[in-house]
């Protein structure tokens, strides 16, 4: 399990020109009381042993991906390529707040798994109901909302990857712990669940979707300044709008076989 403290923030501030200079990752850089665990060591964005580290879990994710395919029952097989260019977008996005963060390489690998695989559980719900246009009935939300719960399993249940089934079961967390399934608040939540939230919502409102109206990537940063604090840690939301400025890169894993949900 990821630290559920190693995200730290009272009333830090960074300025953009500070986020947007924090360029690579530093295993030995200091960390202070009540900031972010953030890479201070300045070099040439994203350097070279960032550029071999994010090939390696780019390996990784791939070897996983057809790992846990190929276990899956034909049904979900089949419904998987309509989550994939999701899950690659979450991807590419929850890399870029990584890069910000002082973080282990089993940390990283971890979360950014997470990213990719966060929506696992939603080859479990109804594709009628995932894209119906329009309101959800209490009841039909309430469907949608055991889609973390799913996910977990899947995870559990045909990989080994218990620290990546906890991310996807806890990535509708909220800040102020109004978010499902459990309701947690805060640091609480863990890490890796609360970088994923962000890309997650980010995605979710810059694509089509039946049920709203596609947000440009300003208007959907916008969006995400003013939910900081409340559905999203506040910190972790001013790196990655700093961040946000840099185009994502869609990151191919491998061929394609809301208000966020």
């Amino acid at each position: 399990m990821l630290p559920q403290h190693t995200l730290k923030g009272d009333s830090t501030s960074l300025s953009l020109l500070e986020t947007t200079s924090l360029l690579s990752i530093s295993k030995n850089a200091p960390e202070v009381s009540g900031q972010l665990p953030l890479a201070f060591k300045r070099q040439t964005f994203p350097g070279p042993a960032r550029g071999q580290f994010e090939r390696k879990l780019r390996h990784a994710l791939n070897e996983q991906f057809h790992t846990l395919l190929l276990k899956l029952p034909s049904p979900m097989q089949a419904r998987f390529p309509q989550l994939y260019s999701h899950a690659q977008k979450t991807f590419a996005h929850t890399l870029r707040l990584l890069r910000l963060l002082n973080l282990t390489e089993a940390e990283q690998t971890t979360i950014a798994l997470g990213a990719f695989f966060h929506d696992i559980g939603k080859l479990a719900i109804d594709e009628d109901l995932l894209n119906k246009p329009g309101q959800l009935t209490s009841d039909e939300y309430a469907i949608i909302k055991r889609h973390p719960a799913f996910g977990a399993h899947i995870l559990t249940s045909f990989t080994s990857l218990p620290d990546v089934a906890l991310l996807a079961y806890h990535h509708h967390e909220r800040w102020d712990g109004e978010g499902y399934p459990d309701r947690l608040a805060g640091e609480a939540i863990p890490l890796g669940a609360r970088v994923i939230a962000i890309a997650d919502a980010f995605d979710a409102m810059t694509s089509h979707r039946g049920y709203q109206e596609r947000r440009s990537p300003q208007e959907a940063l916008e969006e995400l300044q003013r939910c900081a604090g409340t559905q999203f840690d506040a910190l972790l939301v001013q790196l990655f709008c700093a961040g946000g400025l840099m185009p994502a890169r869609r990151t191919s894993i491998a061929p394609p076989c809301p208000a966020n949900h």
